[in-house]
């Protein structure tokens, strides 16, 4: 197969009757589920919507990405689709305090609160041009009404998830929601979908490789990076 072509592990990820037989061993879900998008089908651009499944999770549950054996490298991007789903209460105190975070090998790359519930909360992360797909709208699960309405953005196209400095030849990528205002499934949670790393590699005759495995597009990859 020649350098840069793309090699696929996985396809689609599918859920049978536990909602984790599809993710790739990778992934650590903990008690997340694969779950079907409801009305967050659709959201996004061409070739990186929401569509089939995402992983579902209650706040305080960690989902864990691990990846070994990486080439040398000096940074990575990451992409994924986030979705914020039903009464999610913002920065303050109980019943608010929804933040979710991004750890790349214990260091902390991302911690903004999102609110769904009212317009009075107050909701710490701003999103660049181009990263909301939906706010405050009714996409299935809880609601619709109440409380119960629902986000969806882009967070691959945050610049900062791009350029990570990372040199290790493996890393953990952590994803989990924290506060004191963290409550049950059927009140709020998270999920991701479309997941993807991408390492720059250093710059070595022939580098470049493409690997795909479940996750609708949990992907991996090592471009050599220019210049």
């Amino acid at each position: 197969m020649p350098a840069g072509a793309p090699r696929f592990v996985g396809e689609r990820a599918g859920a049978d009757e536990d909602g984790r037989s599809g993710l790739p061993p990778e992934i650590a879900p903990g008690t997340a589920l694969l779950t079907g998008v409801q009305g967050y089908a659709g959201l996004g651009a061409t070739g990186n919507a929401f569509g089939g499944q995402f992983l579902r999770s209650i706040p305080a549950n960690h989902a864990v990405l691990t990846l070994t054996n990486l080439p040398e490298h000096t940074t990575l991007d990451l992409a994924f689709l986030f979705a914020a789903i039903d009464s999610l209460d913002g920065t303050g105190t109980f019943p608010a305090g929804d933040f979710f975070e991004v750890h790349v090998d214990g260091v902390v790359v991302f911690s903004e609160s999102f609110a769904n519930a009212t317009a009075g909360q107050i909701q710490s992360y701003e999103p660049p041009a181009g990263v909301e797909l939906a706010r405050h709208a009714d996409l299935g699960f809880s609601g619709p009404g109440s409380y119960y309405t629902d986000s969806a953005y882009d967070l691959g196209a945050d610049p900062i998830f791009q350029d990570i400095p990372h040199t290790g030849s493996s890393l953990t990528l952590d994803f989990f929601m924290q506060g004191p205002g963290n409550q049950a499934l059927e009140d709020e949670s998270w999920a991701i979908d479309n997941l993807s790393v991408r390492v720059d590699t250093v710059p070595e005759p022939g580098s470049g490789a493409l690997m795909l495995a479940g996750l609708a597009g949990l992907a991996f990859s090592a471009t050599r990076r220019l210049g």
